[in-house]
């Protein structure tokens, strides 16, 4: 009789604790940064046209093909195609309108390597955790947005297809300090305003805007490479990139966490989809303001599997990138 009532009181504690959904383990999976796509069996040159072309036929619009500066002693190219889905978009900024804007393109890396030719993407499953505040509701949005992808490219190129995920691996959205000092926190702390224009017209700061970066910065080339307007939002999304950014990362980065690559002349060059960064123009009641993400931040996001040795050796390179940004904007908004 003792032990029935032993057996019982152990099954009422047990059907008494609060049950852990079994999708938690599924949210809390280590998502990252990147995701293979496909090693092709055609040339880089011929899968330039085949991406295109399929591009044209799916629901994906293609904003630009920016070919990426490799280190200067490596001859292995990447090009980075950036895509637009009009409706995932609006999904987004109906979920965060203040952070989204920053999560809406898609980025596409074409690259060569001692291995052949390859493809990879952005996985927005990382990036969309950290963009939309670690708000775990929306993983399966982005998990069939990655598939979409997948299926753009796959039905593209010929090859083996792949699904090794690289770059940083994150349980959670929210992304801690380095060394408890560096650039940590969420994602809208992060946000900020780099010029503003009281009363300013919205469609005339854009044309103001996009004159002004047509023009190389003076340090690191930085540069639009695409301009996005968002219909009925009064949302602008700018690309912009820059070659001796683009080289200087790769050469700090070099194979991040897969240490496979390590011996290659250049793996950082996987690594490009982290450009080119998104400059984000709205219009607010009094006016407009131009709104980037802090740059640390950013590069963290993108290439944190670098190491903490090499942010902290690098430390004043992000600061610089922002400031050269900063002051093409506001040359541009002075003429």
């Amino acid at each position: 009789m003792k032990t029935f009532f032993t057996l019982l009181t152990v099954v009422f504690f047990l059907f008494a604790l609060p049950l852990k959904p079994v999708a938690q383990e599924t949210l809390l999976a280590e998502q990252g940064v990147y995701e293979w796509v496909i090693t092709t069996s055609v040339s880089f040159d011929e899968a330039i046209p085949l991406l295109q072309k399929r591009i044209a036929d799916s629901p994906f619009r293609l904003l630009a093909i920016v070919s990426m500066k490799s280190p200067d002693d490596c001859t292995y190219r990447s090009n980075v195609f950036v895509l637009y889905d009009s409706v995932y978009a609006e999904k987004l900024l109906d979920i965060n309108p203040l952070t989204a804007p920053f999560a809406l393109t898609d980025r596409i890396n074409l690259f060569e390597d001692e291995n052949g030719v390859h493809v990879s993407v952005v996985n927005p499953l990382n990036i969309n955790r950290t963009v939309l505040l670690n708000d775990e509701k929306y993983q399966t949005l982005s998990a069939e947005h990655l598939k979409a992808l997948r299926e753009v490219i796959l039905s593209a190129l010929p090859g083996k297809e792949l699904k090794k995920q690289y770059g940083q691996f994150r349980k959670k959205g929210y992304i801690g300090r380095t060394m408890g000092v560096m650039a940590g926190g969420p994602f809208d702390e992060k946000i900020q305003t780099i010029a503003s224009r009281k009363g300013g017209d919205f469609t005339g700061i854009l044309s103001q805007l996009e004159k002004g970066l047509a023009r190389p910065g003076k340090k690191w080339g930085l540069k639009a490479v695409y301009f996005l307007r968002i219909p009925g939002r009064n949302i602008a999304v700018i690309g912009v990139s820059g070659e001796e950014m683009e080289s200087r990362s790769f050469s700090i980065v070099k194979a991040g966490n897969d240490k496979t690559r390590k011996k290659f002349k250049c793996p950082g060059i996987a690594h490009a989809a982290a450009y080119p960064i998104e400059v984000v123009v709205r219009q607010v009641n009094d006016g407009v303001k131009v709104q980037m993400v802090d740059a640390m931040y950013r590069m963290k996001m993108f290439f944190e599997d670098a190491g903490k040795w090499a942010f902290a050796k690098n430390m004043t390179m992000p600061g610089s990138i922002q400031s050269e940004i900063k002051e093409q904007i506001e040359n541009a908004l002075s003429k």
